[in-house]
């Protein structure tokens, strides 16, 4: 890692939420994996120069603390825009890790409450005040877009300033009203860091199930993964788990039930996001 007098060096903020760094943790363990700093919730904030992640491997090799030239990388990153409707959406990664890691640059914005930070993508940052029930609404009609657009996410899970700190901001208690859309974001992102996690885990001698989708009639969105019954699994947390038999018949157990039915068979892993790994036969 450079220092602040290598002036030719360009040293830019990143934003990571906790299931990119669990990927990371197997793609990039150890000394290879970045080196971040905690903002708060399941949010943190490393470093790239020249476009090259900076690891915990060359950060404990400086010179300099690795929070000392964080702080001088978001030292001179502009302002935030200005609020829309209620929403400041900040598009620039470098002035949203500037608020992350400089909590009281949100505390001069005029909202609807304390300000509440939503890092849904390292390209959408959003910042809505605490009683804006409305525009948590806008918020959540930006995750879902950014859902389907397929591209990486980085938390759905929001944070508050809170005694000059970002802290978990509990929406669900806040905004009852909005608990079906809330419920929703929170799978549909849940889905998408499956879906980058299998990806780092792909081997041939086990099945990786990843979630899916389903609506209900009455609005609810659940999610559910298949298991093939005897097949060596790693499960991700669901609500629901298909069981298929090999035989063509298909059951359906809550995930609590499934877990109870198999007792000590099914590990719970270290991996985040969380899987259950279900021994059997290497998949057909």
């Amino acid at each position: 890692m450079t220092t602040p007098e290598d002036v030719d060096v360009s040293t830019d903020p990143q934003i990571y939420g906790a299931s990119e760094l669990g990927v990371l943790s197997i793609t990039a363990p150890g000394p290879a994996h970045p080196r971040v700093e905690y903002v708060g919730g399941e949010l943190f904030v490393g470093l790239a120069e020249d476009g090259v992640v900076v690891t915990q491997g060359e950060a404990e090799d400086a010179t300099v603390p690795f929070r000392a030239v964080l702080k001088d990388a978001v030292a001179s990153v502009g302002p935030l825009p200005a609020p829309t409707d209620g929403v400041i959406l900040i598009d620039d990664e470098a002035v949203a890790a500037g608020v992350l890691v400089e909590p009281e640059r949100a505390a001069v914005t005029s909202l609807a409450g304390d300000p509440v930070l939503f890092a849904l993508s390292r390209g959408a940052v959003a910042i809505v005040g605490a009683d804006d029930e409305a525009g948590i609404g806008r918020v959540l009609d930006l995750a879902e877009t950014l859902f389907d657009e397929g591209g990486a996410l980085v938390s759905a899970h929001p944070v508050v300033l809170s005694d000059g700190a970002w802290a978990p901001f509990r929406w669900s208690e806040r905004f009852p009203a909005l608990g079906l859309r809330i419920e929703r974001t929170l799978r549909l992102f849940s889905v998408r860091a499956y879906e980058a996690q299998s990806v780092a885990l792909a081997r041939p001698d086990v099945h990786l199930a990843d979630p899916k989708i389903h609506v209900r009639e009455d609005g609810v969105t659940l999610t559910f993964a298949t298991w093939p019954n005897g097949t060596a699994t790693l499960l991700p947390v669901v609500d629901n788990v298909m069981i298929a038999d090999p035989r063509g018949s298909v059951s359906v157990a809550t995930m609590q039930e499934f877990l109870a039915a198999a007792g000590d068979a099914v590990l719970r892993t270290g991996l985040s996001p969380l899987r259950y790994f279900v021994p059997g036969e290497a998949p057909r």
